[in-house]
């Protein structure tokens, strides 16, 4: 853990847990926890100004979800996600995502069809502007929606999983505009079929846009190991 501020500091209402655990989420999702980043629990605890315990039980709630690693007698690292894992996840979406659609085609509302357009627009205009620092949160936002319009709370809960666990490379990737435009080019496909209530069209798209994910992944990967 570095000794910089990170700017950590923690308020109520939430629990002590919770905010801590809200506070590393935050730091290893925007990267500034990077890969195989070690987090002892006396430096953090003394860092965000509160005791070990719920640091310690924040952290082993991120451990349990696939973002930390446990260090015997050390404290825990940052995961590092491994090609086999991302290749995995976005098998997964595509079938979690694939059922978003089915579900949500039928009942999506003119409001959140809106949302959806919305997103677009604005990931449109930051890269025209050549803005690409927002790019990944709004490709996160897009798809949050598109399963929120499903109607289902678990199957809402599911996805954001799979997404945090990518997000990281996400986020480094997204930075290039061709890979951007792609997925922007890729939502607006999704965003037509559903204009056009046609189940089969949106499944496709949905399955071809993860595709070019895990394969722009791969690459990054691919490009990191050199």
């Amino acid at each position: 853990m570095r000794d910089e501020d990170l700017g950590l500091s923690i308020d109520q209402p939430l629990s002590i847990r919770e905010q801590v655990y809200k506070r590393v989420s935050e730091l290893i999702l925007s990267g500034r926890l990077a890969p195989m980043e070690r987090i002892v629990e006396n430096k953090l605890a003394k860092q965000l100004g509160v005791s070990r315990t719920p640091v310690r039980e924040a952290l082993h709630v991120l451990e349990m979800e696939g973002f930390l690693d446990a260090i015997p007698r050390i404290g825990y690292q940052v995961k590092e996600i491994h090609w086999e894992e991302v290749d995995e996840i976005c098998e997964i979406r595509k079938v979690n995502e694939s059922l978003a659609v089915r579900w949500a085609i039928e009942k999506i509302t003119p409001e959140e069809l809106k949302a959806l357009e919305d997103n677009l627009d604005a990931a449109a205009r930051d890269l025209k502007k050549g803005v690409t620092s927002r790019i990944s949160e709004q490709d996160a936002d897009f798809h949050e929606l598109l399963v929120r319009a499903s109607g289902s709370k678990r199957l809402e809960e599911i996805c954001q999983i799979l997404r945090r666990h990518m997000f990281l490379y996400r986020v480094e990737s997204m930075a290039r505009p061709e890979t951007a435009l792609n997925a922007i080019e890729g939502h607006r496909k999704i965003v037509n079929a559903f204009k056009a209530r046609d189940v089969k069209s949106a499944e496709q798209a949905i399955n071809d846009h993860l595709e070019y994910v895990k394969d722009d992944i791969r690459q990054y990967v691919n490009r990191k190991s050199l």
